[in-house]
């Protein structure tokens, strides 16, 4: 496994280059996200995510998280964006907040839930959204430990193997990305995270 050390000094636009072209070639890249590392995929790569299936097992009809490498790609990958959903990643994005929201047509099977919804997230980390802008504006993460086990805050606390590369930013603050789900003025909180919404 490569492992690129921004901890040390690295650049995170050369990490981002070379995050890209593992990702292009069916990679399995361990990256920091909001609070904790994940492991981040190309949502096109159909190898990168049977990959990542037997690493992380879960119900087929469940999707993954998708980031953005723009927070004005939100209507190009909702298929409804409500007034509440335009208000929430206005004061949220680029940040720690995840919208589940219904699916548009552009959203690669990979990502869509069996409800027909998506977990949308434009990231703080100009990192990852360097590497969503190469994988065509949209990457796939979820948190890189295994089953049952807590998302890991340090690169030493990552037990999976089987990835390609790791970017090390040394310790993290632990705490996830907040999801919600919104359907219409309503908001409904998925998991707690680093992010408070008021109201819900």
């Amino acid at each position: 496994m490569e492992r690129i050390l921004l901890a040390a000094g690295g650049s995170w636009a050369e990490a981002a280059a070379r995050a890209a072209t593992v990702l292009d070639q069916d990679g399995i890249a361990v990256m920091p996200a909001e609070g904790v590392y994940g492991l981040h995929v190309h949502p096109d790569r159909q190898q990168a995510l049977e990959r990542l299936r037997a690493l992380k097992p879960r119900a087929r009809d469940r999707g993954w998280i998708g980031l953005l490498a723009e927070t004005g790609a939100l209507a190009r990958y909702a298929a409804t964006v409500s007034t509440r959903a335009q208000s929430l990643a206005h004061d949220h994005w680029p940040g720690a907040l995840t919208l589940v929201l219904p699916a548009s047509p552009l959203v690669p099977a990979s990502l869509r839930a069996s409800d027909g919804t998506v977990a949308l997230r434009c990231p703080g980390s100009e990192l990852l959204r360097a590497v969503a802008r190469a994988c065509g504006g949209l990457l796939l993460s979820t948190s890189a430990n295994e089953p049952g086990s807590p998302a890991p805050a340090r690169v030493e606390d990552v037990a999976l193997t089987d990835v390609n590369l790791l970017i090390d930013q040394g310790p993290l603050s632990g705490a996830p990305s907040t999801i919600v789900r919104v359907d219409g003025d309503v908001v409904q909180l998925l998991r707690s995270g680093s992010v408070r919404i008021e109201g819900i």
